[in-house]
C-alpha cells in the first residue's frame, strides 16, 4: 500500500489546533459571593451558582470574612486562596457518616461521547486528624437533593427520580494530607450526553473509604476536613487520525535499550484504543524502530519487542488481533539520515498507521 507524506507529531499535536479552552463550571473559583461569610450558613446562601445535595452546610472562606471564616486564618486553620480571595471547606469523613458536599453547575449539558477534563485543587485542613487516600466526582443530569447528611451513596442516587449519574475518579498530584499547599485533582472520561451539574465530597461510607495510613489511632470524633478551590472543566478536541499517514507515538517511549511503555505511552495508546473503538472499520500497522548502537540481530529484536509491547496493550484493552499488525524494522529507516547527537536515542521509536479495512 502506498503510504502519504510521514508526519513525525508528538502525540499532543495529533489533534486539531483548538482556541483556549472555556471553563464549563459556573462560579468555579468561589469568587462571585452574595456577602462576607462571618458564621456558620449553608454555601448556597452565600455563595452564587453553588448549591447542596443534602442537608448539611459546608463553609466558606473569604478575605472579607469574619475571623472565623477568614483567609488565609480561619478556624479550621490557615490556607491562602489557591486564586483571587476565597474557597471553601467540607467534611469529607465525620462521626456516624456525616458529609458535606458541593454541588455545581455546568455552563451547558455536556456532549455525549465528547471527552472532558476537570481539575480542582484541595487542601488538608490542620485541625483534621485523618486524610483519604483518594478522591472523586459524581456528574449528574440534574441538580440533587436529599433531606438529610448521611453520605451520598449510588443507591441513594438510584431513588432519586430522573436523575442519572456516573462517578469519575480523580488523581492526585501530591499526597492528600498535604496541609501546606495545593493538591490538583484531575481527572479525563467521555461524556455521556445528560451531564449539566457537578458533585464533589466523598461517596462512601467511613466503613469503606481508604484512609492514608495515620501515626496514632484514629477514634471516634476524628475527622478529615479539607479546604477546596478552583475548580476546571474543559472540553477536549477529539482525537482523530488521516488514514494512510504515518504518526509517532512518542520520540522516547522506552528506556534506551528496552521495551516496556511508560506511563505517558500508555496513556497515549488509551487515547488511540478509544478512536478504534469508535471506527471499527479502521485496522493499524504498528511499525518498531531502534537506534543503531549494537548488533543489527538486536536491532531487529528489540525493535520487535517494542512494536510487540504496543499490540499487546491494546488487544489487553479489547482491540481484537485482526485489527492489529505490528513488525520490528531494527535500525533500518533511522531519522535524519542517520545523523544524530551523541545520547540522542530518537530512532528508538513507534511508529503507526490508519488502515482502512478495504486495503
Amino acid at each position: 500500500m502506498g503510504f502519504r507524506i510521514l508526519f513525525l507529531f508528538s502525540f499532543s499535536l495529533l489533534v486539531c489546533t483548538a482556541l483556549p479552552a472555556q471553563n464549563l463550571i459556573v462560579n468555579a473559583g468561589f469568587e462571585n459571593y452574595n456577602s462576607c461569610p462571618s458564621n456558620i450558613v449553608g454555601l448556597d446562601v452565600l455563595l452564587e451558582e453553588v448549591s447542596l445535595p443534602t442537608s448539611s452546610s459546608g463553609d466558606y472562606y473569604n478575605h472579607c470574612g469574619s475571623e472565623d471564616f477568614g483567609v488565609p486564618t480561619n478556624f479550621k486553620g490557615v490556607q491562602t486562596a489557591s486564586e483571587g480571595s476565597g474557597y471553601t471547606g467540607l467534611y469529607f469523613y465525620a462521626l456516624n457518616n456525616y458529609r458535606e458536599y458541593l454541588q455545581m453547575n455546568t455552563a451547558k449539558t455536556l456532549r455525549e461521547k465528547h471527552p472532558y477534563k476537570i481539575s480542582l485543587q484541595v487542601s488538608l485542613a490542620e485541625t483534621s486528624k485523618l486524610a483519604l487516600k483518594n478522591m472523586s466526582i459524581l456528574l449528574t443530569s440534574g441538580k440533587v437533593k436529599v433531606p438529610n447528611s448521611s453520605v451520598l451513596t449510588s443507591s441513594r442516587l438510584d431513588l432519586q427520580k430522573d436523575i442519572q449519574f456516573h462517578e469519575v475518579q480523580l488523581k492526585a498530584n501530591n499526597s492528600l494530607s498535604e496541609t501546606e499547599g495545593w493538591v490538583t485533582l484531575t481527572a479525563e472520561f467521555d461524556a455521556q450526553g445528560f451531564e449539566n451539574h457537578i458533585i464533589f465530597g466523598n461517596f462512601k461510607s467511613n466503613s469503606n473509604t481508604q484512609l492514608l495510613q495515620n501515626e496514632e489511632n484514629a477514634v471516634s470524633s476524628d475527622f478529615s476536613y479539607y479546604y477546596v478551590d478552583n475548580f476546571n472543566l474543559e472540553e477536549l478536541p477529539r482525537i482523530n487520525y488521516d488514514k494512510d499517514k504515518i504518526y509517532v507515538l512518542e520520540q522516547n517511549p522506552f528506556e534506551p535499550k528496552g521495551y516496556k511503555l511508560d506511563a505517558k505511552s500508555l496513556a497515549s495508546i488509551n487515547k488511540i484504543f478509544k478512536y478504534l473503538k469508535e471506527n471499527a472499520e479502521v485496522q493499524m500497522k504498528i511499525t518498531g524502530h531502534a537506534d543503531n548502537m549494537g548488533k543489527p540481530e538486536y536491532h531487529k529484536f528489540i525493535s520487535s519487542l517494542r512494536a510487540r509491547a504496543v499490540a499487546l496493550h491494546l488487544k489487553k484493552l479489547g482491540i481484537s488481533d485482526d485489527r492489529i499488525v505490528w513488525e520490528g524494522v531494527g535500525d533500518t529507516k533511522p531519522l535524519r539520515n542517520g545523523k544524530k547527537k551523541a545520547g540522542n536515542f530518537e530512532d528508538g521509536r513507534i511508529e503507526f498507521v490508519m488502515i482502512g479495512n478495504d486495503q
